[in-house]
């Protein structure tokens, strides 16, 4: 693995001066892949943050196409976007932001049929949907895989974030605080156009998502065994605490080591 660049160490000298960034750091952000499943309010500023900060591949997969309902949150893209697929526009607008991250655009949904290929050879996953069915079968998928997952939600002027690492033992999963469908068939599964969600919570989560990922990757410990719950409204956040489930269908409660 070459070192940094003169002109990384320039672009990123204000990152190097946080003394838990190294030029280490840098390289281990170059050398790692990252999938970002949902690119809308969560996973534009997701995006945007890691090819920001010199994430050497990122892989986009949303099936939607861009809507004009969509652009007061999800930054990326435009008016003339509109009819568009959402990660192809999303791709070629970070490509002209950031060429050197190399990115991937995936007009597919995740389903349990095909999650595992789409998510495999990556290091990390940022799970940015808006379904609760999406999120177990990610969590699933990436305990599987043993890659770690950072998972945000968004609704009116709330969110939720949560870390899953299966490579730590005890770290539990999704499923370990919401129950699969087959657990529990009553859930009702609607996405945040149900309900509305406010431009600026989902904006938030979405970097808080960012942050988490960068730590991970560089190497910092993952904030795992948490779910930690925002509110925009009064600039809240409130940190829950969980084991892992005994009994879980996923990770089976126990974590691996």
């Amino acid at each position: 693995m070459s070192q940094p660049s003169d002109e990384d160490l320039v672009r990123f000298s204000r990152f190097l001066l946080a003394p838990e960034v190294s030029e280490d750091s840098l390289l281990r952000l170059r050398s790692s892949s990252v999938a970002v499943v949902g690119v809308g309010g969560l996973g534009c500023p997701v995006a945007l943050y890691l090819a920001a900060a010199g994430l050497g591949r990122l892989r986009l997969i949303d099936p939607d196409k861009v809507e004009i309902s969509n652009l007061p949150r999800q930054i990326l893209f435009g008016l003339d976007d509109t009819g568009r697929d959402k990660a192809q526009v999303a791709a070629a607008r970070l490509g002209t932001f950031h060429p050197e991250t190399q990115i991937e655009a995936l007009a597919e949904a995740v389903t349990a049929s095909n999650a595992q290929s789409l998510l495999s050879g990556t290091n990390l996953v940022i799970d940015c949907t808006d379904r609760f069915a999406a999120r177990q079968v990610i969590n699933e998928a990436c305990h599987r895989l043993r890659v770690p997952l950072v998972i945000g939600s968004a609704l009116q002027w709330s969110g939720q974030l949560l870390v899953v690492d299966p490579r730590q033992k005890g770290s539990g999963c999704y499923a370990c605080l919401f129950p699969t469908e087959d657990e529990q068939p009553a859930v009702v599964d609607a996405a945040c156009g149900a309900y509305g969600v406010v431009s600026t919570a989902v904006g938030l989560v979405g970097l808080m998502q960012a942050n988490e990922a960068l730590k991970v990757l560089m190497g910092m410990p993952a904030p795992t065994g948490r779910l930690w719950q925002f509110e925009a409204r009064s600039l809240g956040l409130e940190t829950m605490r969980f084991r892992p489930r005994r009994g879980c269908l996923v990770c089976g409660g126990l974590g691996e080591e």
